[in-house]
């Protein structure tokens, strides 16, 4: 996928499950009914008592992030049930919940 910024063309690769992104790392998460998303990667890890909660094998995938206004935000990056697709669950901590605002459908990377 190729995403313009500006004059320059960036190409993207979606983030892979459990995809361990370090420090700096820029993301961008989509959605088909709101606008994309941009942030910096902060820390990763692996929450293995969500993980349990949720009946994975594995952790689940959480990133700390920041957003362009440098707000800190949790990623959580969530399989849905058995099918190979995905959610994207972004959460502040200064907000009780999640809601539809807070879910998006991928993430992207620069290759």
């Amino acid at each position: 996928m190729e995403l313009a910024f500006g004059h320059k063309i960036t190409r993207m690769r979606p983030v892979a499950f459990g995809e361990a992104l370090t420090a700096g790392t820029r993301l961008t998460l989509f959605s088909d009914d709101k606008p994309d998303r941009f942030f910096t990667v902060i820390k990763f890890w692996m929450d293995t008592t969500s993980g349990v909660a949720f009946e994975l094998k594995t952790g689940v995938p959480t990133y700390q992030v920041e957003d362009e206004e440098g707000r800190i935000h949790l990623l959580i990056h969530l399989p849905i049930e058995e099918q190979i697709e995905h959610r994207w669950c972004l959460w502040r901590p200064d907000h009780a919940g999640f809601d539809s605002r807070s879910i998006f459908v991928g993430a992207l990377v620069e290759k």
